[in-house]
This record gives structure tokens, C-alpha cells and sequence, in this order.
């Protein structure tokens, strides 16, 4: 008898397919997560995120850049001028305020990740990063060291991480518009403006 032929026993070891699952109820792993009625963030909202997060650190150290700024052109002009001067106080003012600027934009940053699973831009634009598996808020270790940290460190190799930074853009045009720092950390971002 031939070993594909319907009557070999069941315990032939030809008479299965030996890659096929091993359960009946064997289900494929889901492009979307499990997220309820809430529907992924679109690209727009994702994009005018990623520029609000670079744009809005910036304005808080904004005016310490102005003030040093002017300070190293006054204390220019007076060094020109012969007068014999200290440090340029206006100049050390502005370093602080960068410094002030600085640490007040990471705080606030940090307490939206661990709090919110949100950064300022996902905070105005009304999307939060979401655990992929279980649709629930990511927490700060998937939201700022695996999708955050991971990520930046990776951008920072020289040549590598532009390419690298080009191509994990580039992922969030896939169906389920998760980027490769949303694949490292697990997460999707969805969209909760009806919240």
C-alpha cells in the first residue's frame, strides 16, 4: 500500500504532513493588535507628532540661546573696544536657562511616558503608545528605553544610523504602521481623540 494512499494508518509517520500546526484551532498572529474600537494613529497624526517632539524642546531653550547669543557679541564689541571685562554674564545667564530648558523638557517628557504613554507631541496630537499584544498602555520601559532609547543610541552610529533612520521611517507606510523602534519595543501607536 502506498504511503499516501487514504487508507494508511494514522500512525504512519507518512500519512502527515509533518509542518503542518499541531492544533486544530491554530491561529495565525494578527497584523492589528487587540486594541477594542480604538483605530491606529494616522500617518499624519504620527508625523505632526515626531515634528511637534522635535520642535517644542527647542522652544524652551530657545530664549538661553538668544541670551548667550547676545552676550558673546557684547562681550565681543567690548573686547574690540579695549575694555577689560569678566566673564560675559549675560552669556553664563543663557547657558543656565539652556541648561533650566533642558532638564524642565526631559522632565516633562519623562512624566508623560511614565504616566501617560505619551510624549508632548502624542499629548497634542491626541495619540499614546500602546502595547502591541495586549492594546493596554505600554509602560516606561517599552515606551522610553526600547522604542525611545534603543532607537536614538541605534540613529547614533555614524553612517549606519541614517540608513538605519531612513528605513525605520519608511516602515510606518506598512498596514499596520508600526516603524522598527515600534517592532524592538512591541508597541503601536493608536489614535484616542474620542477619549
Amino acid at each position: 500500500m502506498s504511503s499516501f494512499d487514504p487508507g494508511v494508518p494514522p500512525n504512519n509517520p507518512f500519512s502527515a504532513n509533518p509542518y503542518q500546526p499541531t492544533g486544530m484551532n491554530y491561529q495565525p498572529t494578527p497584523n492589528m493588535p487587540p486594541v477594542g474600537t480604538a483605530q491606529l494613529a494616522s500617518l499624519g497624526q504620527r508625523f505632526a507628532g515626531a515634528i511637534l517632539d522635535s520642535i517644542l524642546p527647542g522652544l524652551f531653550v530657545l530664549p538661553g540661546y538668544i541670551m548667550f547669543i547676545v552676550g558673546m557679541v557684547m562681550a565681543e564689541n567690548q573686547r574690540q573696544q579695549g575694555v577689560a571685562i569678566g566673564a560675559p554674564v549675560i552669556s553664563i545667564l543663557g547657558m543656565g536657562i539652556i541648561f533650566l530648558g533642558f532638564v524642565v523638557t526631559l522632565g516633562i517628557q519623562i512624566y508623560l511616558l511614565a504616566t501617560r504613554s505619551q510624549t508632548l507631541g502624542k499629548y497634542i496630537m491626541k495619540t499614546q503608545v500602546v502595547d502591541f499584544d495586549s492594546g493596554q498602555p505600554a509602560d516606561f520601559l517599552h515606551c522610553a528605553i526600547l522604542r525611545i532609547l534603543v532607537n536614538s543610541l541605534i540613529c547614533g552610529i555614524p553612517c549606519v544610523g541614517f540608513i538605519y533612520f531612513i528605513v525605520d521611517t519608511c516602515y510606518i507606510f506598512r498596514d499596520d504602521r508600526r516603524c522598527i523602534h515600534d517592532l524592538i519595543a512591541s508597541t503601536t501607536v493608536i489614535d484616542i481623540s474620542d477619549r
